[in-house]
This record gives structure tokens, C-alpha cells and sequence, in this order.
């Protein structure tokens, strides 16, 4: 009997544990617009360190472009994030770019940040905060 309760009682927990949010973990949402639709997916990336910058993401989600306008979400705790997005219109996996370094895909940056040269990291920071608003990017052809 003792077996058989403390059996019940591991089931109950574990699926309550997989019902939880991850300790500490918040929803970003990052609203990302003006996608050319169906063309591709839409990749999204976020940064925590400036050392990863453009190299290796903190999180990453891809999205579809079945609509102009796609949510992507993240499990994060709050904090400062750069943020990346370019629509990858021939689903290679990478930013496109012309012979001299600009894209040729539509891109998107954090703040809605329009560099000239590559993106600056502090530029591209966004502030996640327990009364943030779901951040709104427009991707945009760079020519």
C-alpha cells in the first residue's frame, strides 16, 4: 500500500513540474512585421553577451511566414537582450548578403535600429522588465 501511495504521489509531481515555468523564466514576446508572405521562415535571435554577438545566439525561434505579422516568444528571466531578425527567403540558414556586406534579405534589429555598417550590439539592446510591452520589429529591405 505504502508502495502504491508513494508511486501516486511521484506521478502528481512530475506532472505538475512539466505544467511549470521554468524557475525564474519570463515570456518575451518580440511582434515582428512587414514579412513577405510565404516566402521562406523568419528567423528571430536574441543576446544576452556581447561576445556572442552575431555569432552565437542566447536563444533563436524560426517562424513561418503565413502572415505579415508573427509572435515570436522566448523563456527568458528579465534582462537586457539584443535582438536579430532577417527573413530568410531562400531557407539557406543564413543572412543573404551583396558583394559588399549588405544584406539582400530583409532584416530586423532591436529598438528597430537601422545601422549603417554592421549592427552595434548596444544598439540593438532591448530592456525586458516585468511591465515590458511585447517589443514590435519591422523587418525592412536594407536596398
Amino acid at each position: 500500500m505504502k508502495q502504491i501511495i508513494k508511486s501516486i504521489a511521484i506521478i502528481i509531481m512530475v506532472v505538475s513540474l512539466t505544467n511549470l515555468k521554468s524557475f525564474g523564466q519570463e515570456t518575451l514576446n518580440i511582434k515582428v512585421s512587414n514579412i513577405k508572405i510565404n516566402s521562406g521562415k523568419i528567423i528571430v535571435e536574441i543576446y544576452n553577451a556581447k561576445n556572442n554577438w552575431l555569432k552565437n545566439p542566447y536563444r533563436k525561434v524560426v517562424l513561418s511566414t503565413n502572415q505579415e505579422v508573427q509572435t515570436a516568444s522566448f523563456q527568458v528571466p528579465y534582462g537586457n537582450y539584443a535582438v536579430t531578425i532577417y527573413q530568410d527567403l531562400n531557407s539557406n540558414g543564413e543572412t543573404d548578403m551583396n558583394f559588399i556586406g549588405i544584406p539582400k534579405e530583409p532584416v530586423g534589429f532591436g529598438n528597430n535600429y537601422k545601422p549603417f555598417g554592421e549592427p552595434k550590439y548596444e544598439s540593438c539592446l532591448i530592456a525586458f522588465t516585468a511591465t515590458s510591452k511585447p517589443e514590435a520589429i519591422k523587418l525592412y529591405k536594407v536596398f
